[in-house]
């Protein structure tokens, strides 16, 4: 099913938003919906919030910061990323971010090909099956969606 037209600020393509670690996340335009070329995520990360050191094999990932600050890691290098920025990461940069300020960020994400949005539909109902995080199972999630993990988030370094 393809989509043309409009959708408002609350609409999103999941039934509810996903919880990713603490990240709030909404699937805005499905790779269903795209033929699987690109999806469109919007995200909001809490303060100190961020995903753990991570490469993604065969899609790169473009980040629109909506509000906030973050510091983004690329391949070892440190950028800060505000309001009205953008970030692009091709595939195969390691890469994490982290919120450094003190409200809640906002991230909008494209995604080419599609595929990070079935990810993170599959890892917000590993997350919510486990009390504790089930990392082997996490990281065989990666592998097949095509991502390693590779260390911990800023916060924990």
């Amino acid at each position: 099913m393809s989509f043309s037209g409009v959708r408002g600020l609350d609409d999103q393509t999941t039934p509810a938003v996903l919880n990713i670690f603490g990240d709030l996340v909404s699937i805005k335009v499905a790779g269903t919906e795209t033929g699987d070329q690109y999806t469109v995520i919007s995200g909001q990360t809490p303060p100190l919030g961020g995903p753990p050191l991570h490469v993604h094999l065969s899609d790169s990932e473009t980040f629109y910061v909506v509000e906030g600050t973050f510091l983004f890691e690329l391949d070892g290098v440190i950028h800060h990323a505000n309001t009205g920025d953008v970030v692009h990461i091709q595939p195969g940069v390691k890469h994490l971010y982290q919120n450094i300020g003190t409200e809640p960020g906002k991230l909008l994400l494209v995604v080419a090909p599609a595929g990070l949005d079935e990810f993170f539909i599959e890892l917000d109902a590993l997350l919510r099956a486990h009390a504790e995080p089930p990392m082997p199972e996490i990281a065989g999630l990666h592998a097949r969606f095509k991502m390693e993990l590779l260390g911990p988030p800023m916060i924990a370094r």
